[in-house]
């Protein structure tokens, strides 16, 4: 810049011949994020129809075991089960925290489930235990215990997959129904009527 002489300077950031970089970083990081929330979006949907398929699974197991090896290899499964599955467990069993509400007395509920079942319902969640981690997963192996079962068991997985999908759809929608009713109610003016 020379002395003397007066530059105007752009401070516009919409304007496209001085700020092109910047929204073209704006356009790259907004796919970036749609892209992102479309990659959650459907591994969310993945664990959703796996643990449907470990449901159906579950509802056709008819184990021919002993109930005293089942009650020791119960104990192992569910012993070496993280926190989290011991914890997931116990809710699909429908047990519940004592009054104060702690989660590690949850996980030890399901921890001695094997104490109180019989020898069928022992093998059934000792069947259960070992599906749920697969269960949880959104990805798909080679060697994945929960396919094996669902095709073992003749689980529909297409069926559940499109039930899983209309089902995340119907939430989504109200949930935008909620926003949209949220946003409408937010943008009142204060003496209008209601």
């Amino acid at each position: 810049m020379e002395k003397g002489r007066l530059v105007k300077v752009c401070a516009n950031p919409d304007c496209k011949v001085h700020f092109a970089n910047r929204q073209k970083e704006e356009e790259q990081r907004l796919r970036w994020k749609a892209g992102k929330q479309a990659e959650n979006r459907k591994a969310k949907q993945t664990v959703n129809l796996r643990y449907r398929i470990l449901a159906e699974v579950l509802k056709r197991v008819k184990p021919p075991f002993g109930n005293e090896e089942l009650r020791i290899v119960a104990q192992f499964i569910l012993r070496s089960l993280s926190h989290d599955l011991a914890c997931r467990l116990a809710k699909r069993h429908g047990l519940e925290p004592s009054k104060k509400g702690q989660d590690w007395e949850l996980a030890d509920k399901a921890r001695s489930l094997y104490k109180t079942v019989d020898g069928a319902a022992l093998a059934a969640l000792i069947f259960e235990a070992v599906l749920l981690a697969p269960a949880g997963t959104a990805t798909e192996t080679k060697d994945d215990p929960l396919t094996d079962a669902a095709r073992l068991y003749k689980v529909d997985v297409k069926a559940l997959r499109s039930a899983v999908v209309k089902a995340e759809r119907e939430k989504e929608g109200k949930q935008k129904a909620a926003k949209l009713q949220k946003m409408k109610a937010v943008r009142k003016p204060k003496g209008a009527p209601k």
